[in-house]
């Protein structure tokens, strides 16, 4: 029988009430006072005019009163759209435009003074209610939507991917079976809530019982040093790729200490650097590390454990309980694909969008009788492992013969000294385009633009070998860690 994320939450603080549910390292919740908050929240957002139905657009914060938000708008019938904790007051309103919403909360007026709504101040603390006076709580029904998250996804253009309330229970089952996510554990997030990764892997923790321990990002490492000394047998990670790279690039092997105390970490958002794959497993050879590929639009649909199968360069793993994918061509017709016959990947699934937020004709360009189709190349071989090359649009034809930039980056970053990169495509005379390396260099070292050439000859084909190198202080990334290829155009 389905449940949604809410019943689940409310079923453990009647069975487990004492458990701890969400973590910050300002203060702890058990599921008992989590269910409490939550129905203060739904008390008093209904007293501010929220009802069934109402699109709320949210200033995002890694704390405990952003989840009592979470789950106290779905417990109210409305639907949450998160957004950037550094978004502007314009931002906001443009995000609210987008999507028609109902209501604005957030720490300032000025929002909604640019897209007149109800305004909800969060910085006034959710009132206590005497239990004898909480209202009577009524569950999401499946098809119900449940949640919008802005995106550029597929398309390139920012819009409000909308879920239903199944398709939210359906990914934290594909994280559950796929990660085999155990009950009563700590799963540590410095990920932005506002961002699928992250709210993805709290609510599956949330579904099994066990507790997310909330991080402002890695930047602070003592911080996420901390989190991995709290008092519990066991601790687990949701680390974007471009975390792991930040916490060996401030803090070298030190993750290595925990070898006995990790139990699994899972990143998502981006592929991870053969070289950071090859060290985790060597500092943690106990534990079990994920790397899983989805989006915002399909969910993670499949999950590949690299300390399991080590090796299996651009594997993205298998397909995860909810989701069937498929290898297509440029009509959307299925293939017989291999590392020769690459295709499209494709994915039907119980986790895809409902679809882009008044949106029509973006949704129908992408999605399709159930099965959201995406603009990545890969493959899928006999034993059922799916490998990904790389985007349509990000492909670089160097006189015809086809470069993905991030296996340039990923020989690349293999390199000691390199700490960031980008391969670019740049203009030349004979063979239309040329490939150019962008790196960022760690202690203050010079680039060697020979030493690095033949460093990539030794590791790629001739042909994506770069013949330009350039060293700079910073590689653009979007706020989740990817690289933003688009700056680059």
């Amino acid at each position: 029988m389905w449940k949604s994320i809410e019943e689940y939450v409310f079923e453990h603080a009647a069975e487990i009430p004492d458990r701890k549910a969400i973590i910050t390292k300002e203060r702890e919740v058990t599921y008992a006072q989590l269910v409490h908050e939550v129905k203060c929240c739904v008390s008093w957002l209904g007293e501010k005019g929220v009802v069934r139905g109402s699109v709320v657009v949210v200033k995002t914060s890694q704390t405990i009163e952003h989840i009592v938000l979470y789950l106290g708008i779905h417990l109210a019938g409305g639907v949450m759209a998160s957004l950037e904790r550094t978004i502007s007051n314009e931002g906001i309103a443009n995000a609210a435009r987008a999507i028609n919403a109902d209501a604005i909360i957030s720490d300032d007026p000025a929002a909604a003074e640019l897209y007149p709504s109800i305004f909800i101040d969060s910085r006034i603390p959710i009132p206590d209610i005497p239990a004898g006076k909480l209202p009577e709580i009524s569950f999401p029904r499946a098809e119900e939507p449940g949640e919008i998250l802005f995106t550029t996804g597929t398309t390139g253009k920012s819009k409000g991917v909308e879920m239903s309330h199944g398709a939210l229970f359906a990914l934290a089952e594909n994280l559950i079976y796929g990660v085999l996510v155990p009950k009563d554990f700590v799963l540590l997030v410095p990920g932005p809530l506002n961002h699928a990764n992250a709210i993805r892997n709290l609510t599956a923790a949330l579904v099994q019982g066990g507790a997310g321990y909330l991080l402002n990002g890695m930047m602070n490492l003592r911080d996420f040093y901390e989190a991995l000394d709290y008092p519990c047998e066991r601790v687990s990670c949701c680390l974007p790729p471009a975390y792991i790279r930040m916490m060996f690039t401030l803090s070298g092997d030190k993750i290595g200490e925990y070898a006995d105390k990790i139990d699994y970490i899972m990143s998502s958002t981006a592929p991870i650097p053969e070289a950071d794959k090859e060290r985790l497993c060597a500092l943690l050879p106990h534990s079990r590390l994920y790397n899983s590929y989805g989006s915002s639009e399909s969910g993670m649909i499949c999950m590949y454990n690299y300390n399991e199968h080590p090796g299996m360069k651009n594997c993205i793993g298998r397909e995860t309980k909810n989701s069937e994918v498929r290898i297509v061509d440029e009509e959307h017709h299925e293939i017989a694909s291999s590392a020769e016959h690459t295709g499209l990947i494709a994915c039907k699934s119980a986790t895809n969008m409902i679809g882009y937020v008044n949106e029509p004709e973006l949704t129908a360009q992408c999605l399709c009788d159930g099965i959201f189709y995406t603009n990545d190349i890969g493959y899928k071989d006999e034993n059922g492992f799916i490998y990904i090359l790389g985007r349509k649009g990000d492909v670089i034809n160097v006189g015809g013969m086809k470069v993905a930039p991030s296996e340039v980056e990923d020989a690349a970053l293999a390199k000691e000294d390199v700490q960031d990169c980008i391969c670019v495509g740049v203009d030349d005379a004979i063979t239309g385009k040329a490939l150019k390396l962008l790196v960022v260099l760690r202690d203050g070292r010079k680039l060697d633009k020979k030493e690095l050439r033949q460093f990539l000859a030794s590791r790629l084909e001739a042909y994506k070998v770069p013949s330009g190198y350039e060293q700079v202080e910073r590689i653009r990334r979007t706020y989740n860690g990817k690289i933003d290829r688009k700056a680059y155009l």
